[in-house]
């Protein structure tokens, strides 16, 4: 079971590289794409921590833990930072 940890967190990391490219974030309300994107992120990375206790793929796993974080950056500087006088992304209501 611990040794699919990474491939889980994988798993995970495609999910949102699948609703980036597909475009289908940007049709989600803002709310519920920021929570689904740092959901996605935080569980990739506790995956990836999980796995680097128990398993022999450290290479993987620290693959891993990097995307997991730059999807949170990418979240944060996306949804959460304001830009030119406009509001954040989180607080705007369609």
């Amino acid at each position: 079971m611990s040794r699919n940890l990474p491939i889980y967190g994988l798993g995970l990391q495609i999910v949102f590289f699948l609703l980036f490219f597909s475009a289908l974030l940007s049709k989600m309300n803002n709310v519920i794409g920021a929570t689904t994107c740092l959901m996605l992120g935080f569980s990739s990375i506790t995956l990836g921590l999980f796995s680097v206790k128990h398993s022999n793929r450290l290479f993987l796993c620290v693959i891993v833990i990097i995307i997991g974080t730059l999807i949170i950056s990418f979240t944060i500087f996306a949804y959460f930072l304001g830009e030119a006088d406009y509001p954040p992304l989180i607080r705007i209501s369609f």
